[in-house]
């Protein structure tokens, strides 16, 4: 596959990718920001973090999981990993697992508690995210979730990629790729 180096964009409209990286990032951030986590968290019935949240996906979608690859998967470092599962745990929402395989590891997954919160918090993400799709037609919402999650697996992939070539552990995507 041909990478397109700084201002090189292999046959696409500059404009057109100028605009989509700035619409990207504006959702990223918007969709990050506190007021809307904290709009997701009072929906779900919860007082949590934002950080707190992405750990709970994480884990989620991808646990049981090493707190090293936790922490490779939510872009932060292992001691920050570490104080955010601690809070977690206390919190009762993750349980930290020494698998009878191997007793130098241990594992974090989501108590019975934790499960029901991430999925609490995924359903008042689906449901704030359907009222900002409300102006949109069925056929546009396919198209759109068809072409981000396209992209999506494109840019995981890429982040894996990088962080191979820089020495660090492969990561794993959401989407599958």
């Amino acid at each position: 596959m041909a990478k397109a180096h700084e201002h090189e964009l292999i046959g696409l409209d500059r404009r057109a990718v100028a605009g989509l990286f700035d619409s990207t990032s504006r959702l990223v951030f918007s969709w990050t920001a506190r007021p809307v986590t904290q709009q997701f968290g009072a929906l779900a019935g919860l007082s949590l973090e934002p950080i707190e949240y992405l750990v709970l996906r994480h884990i989620r979608v991808h646990g049981p999981l090493r707190l090293g690859e936790l922490a490779s998967r939510a872009n932060m470092t292992p001691s920050n990993a570490s104080k955010i599962v601690t809070e977690l745990v206390e919190e009762g929402l993750v349980a930290r697992q020494v698998p009878n395989t191997d007793r130098r590891v241990t594992m974090l997954e989501l108590t019975d508690a934790g499960a029901d919160a991430a999925a609490r918090l995924e359903r008042a993400g689906v449901g704030m995210l359907a009222e900002r799709l409300a102006g949109f037609s069925p056929e546009e919402v396919d198209e759109l979730y068809r072409l981000l999650a396209r992209l999506a697996d494109e840019v995981e992939s890429w982040c894996g990629v990088l962080s191979r070539e820089a020495g660090g552990p492969a990561v794993a995507t959401e989407g599958g790729t």
